[in-house]
């Protein structure tokens, strides 16, 4: 009862009132609760008005206070120290270290309304970074807001490379049957291959993936921008004089001779990351895959799908990623867009920090 006390004269503050419970009741030999405790009570009491563990024991329901109940309760308690000691522990390891059952641990958890989290992988920062994002955004969002049609009319372009293992979660494949098959999957193959593809997407239109070469030099590049971009945007009747074209700091984006094809082909109409000389229209952030709808979401929906089984052949990898590609339509992409926005709005918030967290 007292915990509960010094929650509310804590302004419900957990922390705070453990503080202040160590303060007024710690003494040697007696356990103290810790914020994980207190909201554990403190939870119990607005579900079901009793703020002492109660056993359930059949279907009948055990009597707060008796010995059982206070060890139901001190084991709850070990639980949830464990937790806020170590707030990156496992069910499994709490159940090892404190001699109590996976499900008893697991279902603690579940009563108190702690969930496990995952961890995202996301691109490092350097200091410099935050306010080139920061400013990218800013722009972005006033063009939009000025021009209903800017965004439209931005074709966004990234590469992508593809191999033969790429990335096979064995959590996330099974086969059910009366007894154990044995599965395996192979990797790290001594036959390697490998494919690289250029795609853009603009408007509602998807433009790719198109066969790129392994190592991409300035000069393919250069003759893609010059010849083949034209026929592509032509075959899906997009005028080439409305686009605002973008890529990002890849080496041959930025070699000279692109720089100048691209100032020819999109004068003050295209977005790239600046290299001394190279001013583009719009300076795109350098090391900023989670604002390129092309990463956020056109390459990832294709792996995710290629990936679901082992690949044999380069012939296999090739017919899976036109499939894959195939599936993703034109009908997605307004809500790509506004995700794109979404984020532009969440960088800014964070101030030009790590943002997919809290997407």
């Amino acid at each position: 009862m007292n915990m509960v006390l010094l929650y509310g004269q804590c302004n419900m503050n957990a922390a705070a009132a453990a503080r202040e419970y160590a303060f007024q009741f710690g003494r040697p030999g007696v356990r103290l609760p810790s914020r994980n405790v207190i909201l554990a009570a403190v939870n119990r009491g607005f579900e079901d008005g009793n703020l002492i563990p109660v056993l359930h024991r059949g279907h009948g329901q055990g009597v707060a206070g008796r010995p059982e109940n206070d060890q139901r309760g001190q084991n709850d308690e070990r639980v949830l120290n464990a937790v806020e000691v170590d707030p990156r522990t496992s069910i499994r390891i709490i159940s090892r270290e404190e001699n109590l059952s996976y499900s008893f641990v697991q279902k603690v958890l579940k009563r108190n309304h702690l969930h496990a989290f995952h961890y995202r992988k996301v691109q490092a920062l350097r200091p410099e970074d935050y306010p080139l994002l920061m400013r990218f955004c800013e722009i972005m969002l006033n063009r939009i807001t000025e021009d209903d049609t800017f965004l439209d009319r931005v074709l966004f372009t990234d590469e992508s490379s593809f191999g033969r293992d790429g990335t096979f979660n064995v959590h996330n494949h099974h086969q059910y049957a009366l007894e154990n098959p044995h599965l395996i999957v192979e990797n790290k193959h001594q036959t390697r291959f490998t494919t690289n593809k250029w795609a853009g997407i603009i408007g509602d239109t998807i433009i790719g993936p198109i066969d790129f070469p392994e190592r991409l030099t300035g000069g393919f590049y250069r003759d893609f921008l010059e010849n083949r971009l034209g026929e592509l945007l032509q075959r899906n009747r997009i005028e080439n004089d409305e686009v605002i074209f973008q890529h990002d700091g890849a080496p041959a984006h930025t070699a000279n001779a692109t720089v100048r094809a691209l100032d020819q082909l999109y004068p003050q109409r295209w977005i790239g990351v600046p290299r001394r000389d190279n001013v583009p229209f719009i300076s795109w952030p350098a090391r900023s895959p989670d604002l390129s709808p092309l990463d956020f979401f056109y390459w990832g929906a294709i792996k995710e799908k290629i990936y679901n089984s082992e690949i044999r052949s380069v012939e296999d990898l090739e017919e899976r990623i036109t499939q894959a590609g195939a599936a993703i339509t034109g009908e997605m992409l307004p809500l790509v867009r506004q995700n794109f926005v979404k984020r532009l709005r969440k960088c800014i918030e964070r101030q030009g920090g790590h943002f997919e967290q809290f997407m």
